[in-house]
């Protein structure tokens, strides 16, 4: 996934930023309607995959990066790579690069494209309409999220200490989803996390 801006500053290659288990396990969670075929589009390491396949999902996986063991390394802020996986999208889950204008732009071909939703780990400042600079609130006036799931700060540096910015997961649906629109989950890190990744988080400085 991707990141602007996290830690010291200095953004890793490619924008790339592991995703915990319990934040796609929260996901899952609290969006059941998430099922069907899945496409990860930026899928990295794989972090969000090996949580969507333990709960027996198929997921086509993508990433940019070609060292990447994925089914294939296609540009997710292109076309290209869309009109690819129309036919098998369900749904989409993804911590996406958080850099403008390529997150926009990832988010924007998420939705037209998949079936059903869209489920994408942004910034919470994502549904800012900004005017200027890569303006997106005339897109997502058309478009709002049909659901928020707010989550506690994570260390995505893994050096213990917090990101700089909080992570929200906006749900696309072109289904009715059951329960409420905002959801902030603030001791998901506790509540989805198993026993050895909370032993793990303890070991971490403060």
């Amino acid at each position: 996934m991707g990141s602007n801006g996290r830690g010291n500053g200095t953004r890793r290659p490619l924008d790339f930023y592991e995703t915990a288990a319990w934040q796609t396990r929260a996901l899952l969670k609290h969006v059941p309607e998430i099922e069907g075929m899945i496409v990860e589009p930026c899928a990295g390491d794989g972090s969000i995959v090996r949580v969507l396949k333990e709960r027996g999902l198929v997921v086509t996986t993508n990433d940019i990066d070609v060292s990447r063991s994925t089914d294939m390394h296609q540009d997710a802020t292109g076309l290209v790579f869309w009109s690819m996986i129309a036919d098998r999208c369900d749904w989409v889950v993804s911590n996406i690069p958080y850099k403008m204008p390529d997150c926009l732009q990832i988010v924007q071909h998420a939705v037209e494209t998949a079936k059903v939703g869209v489920a994408l780990m942004l910034r919470i400042t994502f549904p800012e309409p900004t005017a200027h600079i890569h303006p997106r609130g005339p897109w997502l006036k058309e478009h709002p999220p049909a659901r928020q799931l707010v989550l506690p700060r994570y260390s995505f540096s893994g050096d213990g200490r917090s990101d700089s910015t909080t992570t929200c997961w906006f749900v696309w649906s072109r289904k009715r989803l059951a329960g409420k629109p905002i959801l902030c989950l603030y001791n998901a890190d506790l509540e989805f996390a198993s026993i050895p990744e909370i032993e793990e988080a303890a070991r971490l400085p403060l």
